[in-house]
């Protein structure tokens, strides 16, 4: 298992036929990284259409549009290639999504 560690991370591009397990290489973590991209995003639009529901029960009109922008954004982004501002704006909605989350759960009890 150890010499599998090291064979791996001998740089192969030097001859036609290494190369070719080079890019397969790659092409395995970038598919590895859109899954993990796939799943966070996934995650995301749950919590919100959580939210979503219950803001449909109990919140306010303000609220159920902030929460259907909030799911339109998390829907439109690409969490692969994901720009830093869009990142932080939508790191700030999903703390505001987790505020209103605790306070329509408590009024619900």
């Amino acid at each position: 298992m150890e010499k599998a560690d090291e064979l791996k991370g001998i740089h192969r591009s030097g001859t036609n036929i290494m190369s070719f397990f080079d890019d397969n290489d790659k092409e395995h973590e970038l598919q590895k990284q859109q899954s993990l991209a796939e799943v966070k995003k996934d995650e995301y639009l749950k919590s919100v259409e959580l939210l979503k529901t219950l803001i449909q029960k109990n919140g306010t009109k303000s609220d159920l549009n902030r929460i259907i922008a909030v799911g339109l954004l998390i829907e439109t982004t690409d969490f692969l290639n994901i720009s830093l501002n869009k990142k932080k704006s939508i790191k700030e909605n999903m703390i505001w999504c987790n505020k209103q989350y605790e306070k329509y759960v408590d009024t619900t009890k």
